[in-house]
């Protein structure tokens, strides 16, 4: 009994506590390294990212409004019409997400090697900065396509399944909780598979099914990590959104002094996130007594571990 509690203990507090510590410390040791990173890649993303929020709230605020009137029409010509001025605006609005798209791919690429680099050359004890310049970026890349399309995929699921439950609410309610877990979850295995990818060389489903089998007997542990980043980065957008909400700040933009907060503060969580993700995929190897991957092995001779989400 004591011993099951104390694995519950680790499992739920101190294991992630630990990896917390650890990722901190390997970025105080290197401040240069992550710095640059900082600076060269989250940074811009970070600022990509609040532009296109900021830059498309009144646009999807007037979808939303177009959609409630529609629903409330009174006869199908004024609702066909008014679906159809919704329809162009949505076009409008995925034409310009697409276009943030292309200019974040590269950005949130160049974090996600850079940082995930020098975080497993840190670990090992070696310059992270020499890591960084050598790393392989071709992989990954379709790795981090592949990551995108799977949470693409799932994130309507949650919403689609509560809404078969219509009543009574507490099951809606249930059913989206779960939904939520699970995608979190999913974020964990997708994050974790990615860093596979960037450490060993493999692409695609086969990283993402190698990072879920290095969770084993640790997948607690990872989604409560997982878990933690998007309480924060969920907090974050919630404030950006409190701020466009507010009548008095209707012409807010990026270089509004609390908008300029909170972009330094969400490049920084991204970084982190980086490196805790990394951190976590070096204690689990070490924990599945897997030795580090050489340069010169070839990726089938590499770590094989099995496992399905």
């Amino acid at each position: 009994m004591w011993k099951a509690k104390d694995t519950l203990l680790w499992c739920c507090m101190i294991s992630p506590l630990k990896i917390l510590w650890d990722s901190l410390r390997i970025i105080h040791s290197n401040k240069l390294v992550f710095c640059s990173i900082l600076c060269f890649t989250t940074l811009p993303l970070s600022f990509l990212t609040f532009t296109l929020t900021i830059s498309t709230h009144t646009l999807r605020s007037h979808i939303y409004h177009l959609e409630a009137v529609a629903r409330a029409a009174s006869t199908r010509v004024e609702a066909r019409h008014v679906w159809h001025e919704s329809r162009d605006d949505a076009v409008s609005l995925l034409r310009t997400r697409a276009l943030f798209s292309l200019l974040c791919f590269p950005l949130s690429l160049a974090a996600a090697v850079a940082s995930v680099h020098a975080t497993a050359s840190a670990v090992q004890g070696k310059p992270p900065a020499a890591a960084v310049r050598g790393a392989n970026w071709k992989r990954p890349a379709v790795t981090v396509v592949s990551v995108y399309v799977i949470l693409l995929a799932f994130a309507p699921v949650p919403r689609v399944l509560a809404a078969g439950f219509a009543s009574p609410p507490w099951a809606r309610v249930l059913v989206r909780a779960i939904g939520s877990g699970a995608e979190v979850y999913l974020m964990a295995v997708m994050g974790l598979g990615l860093v596979v990818s960037v450490a060993e060389g493999r692409v695609g489903w086969e990283a993402i099914r190698v990072g879920s089998g290095l969770m084993r007997g640790r997948r607690f542990c990872g989604w409560v990590l997982s878990a933690l980043f998007v309480l924060v980065s969920g907090f974050m957008n919630g404030r950006v959104q409190v701020l466009l909400e507010n009548e008095n700040n209707s012409e807010i933009g990026v270089w509004d002094k609390t908008v300029l907060m909170l972009m330094c503060s969400y490049a920084v969580v991204v970084l982190v996130s980086y490196v805790v993700t990394t951190v976590f995929y070096c204690d689990s190897r070490r924990r599945h007594d897997i030795k580090e991957p050489e340069p010169d092995d070839d990726v089938e001779d590499r770590v094989s571990v099995s496992s399905s989400l």
